[in-house]
């Protein structure tokens, strides 16, 4: 006699709470993350467009930061639009594949840094030259950038000057670190997407492998 088999439940798909958690918080933590480092590149190019306007400067400056904060700012701006407006189908959660943006974020992170690195030596610089222990330390460039002949002004290196490569310098840091965590982000999500196909692959190859050894069906024999 049979025994009777208690009746299976159907399979459940409910979403678990950590799963629908890290779907409320990645979200909120991309947008909040691309808002600022949009208002970042803002900045910037800001600053970058104030001083390459101005006559008294001449600052090359703006070379080394403004196209990085443009392409960082079109990105960020591409990568909202691309995920939060609705196609003409109706689907509003598309995503840009993750290699391309490994390839993106590391390109702009590392252009950041070389900005960082050359805007802090010339900030450096500039440090160096106004203090008051070092009026003297590069007389072969005095006259160019000091022109008061009573010692109480530096004409070249300002305060507007000196605080906008300052600002230039922190802003240049935050970027660095805001697109270097996409970039991480997006290497963790490569390595997902092999580990499943992967697993995808190998899944097809052992389906393939019991077939085989199962032989030929007993109807068709």
């Amino acid at each position: 006699m049979d025994t009777p088999q208690p009746p299976t439940r159907p399979e459940s798909h409910v979403i678990p709470y950590q799963q629908q958690k890290r779907a409320r918080i990645f979200p909120t933590t991309m947008i909040t993350l691309t808002s600022l480092s949009m208002v970042s590149c803002v900045i910037v190019l800001g600053i970058a467009i104030a001083l390459a306007v101005d006559p008294a400067l001449q600052s090359y400056i703006p070379v080394w930061t403004a196209p990085q904060a443009g392409v960082a700012l079109l990105w960020s701006a591409l990568e909202l639009i691309t995920a939060y407006v609705p196609t003409p189908t109706g689907s509003n959660r598309r995503t840009i594949h993750p290699a391309a943006l490994v390839a993106v974020h590391l390109l702009l992170w590392l252009g950041f840094a070389v900005g960082v690195g050359l805007t802090a030596y010339v900030l450096q610089y500039g440090l160096v030259f106004v203090g008051p222990d070092d009026r003297d330390a590069y007389p072969d460039v005095y006259d160019y950038y000091y022109d008061d002949k009573d010692g109480d002004d530096y004409d070249y290196y300002s305060n507007f000057y000196i605080h906008s490569m300052e600002a230039l310098v922190a802003f240049l840091a935050l970027l660095i670190i805001i697109h270097f965590i996409f970039f991480a982000g997006a290497c963790v999500e490569v390595t997902r997407r092999r580990k499943r196909s992967y697993k995808a692959d190998s899944g097809g190859v052992e389906l393939d492998i019991q077939l085989a050894d199962w032989g030929t069906p007993k109807h068709l024999g």
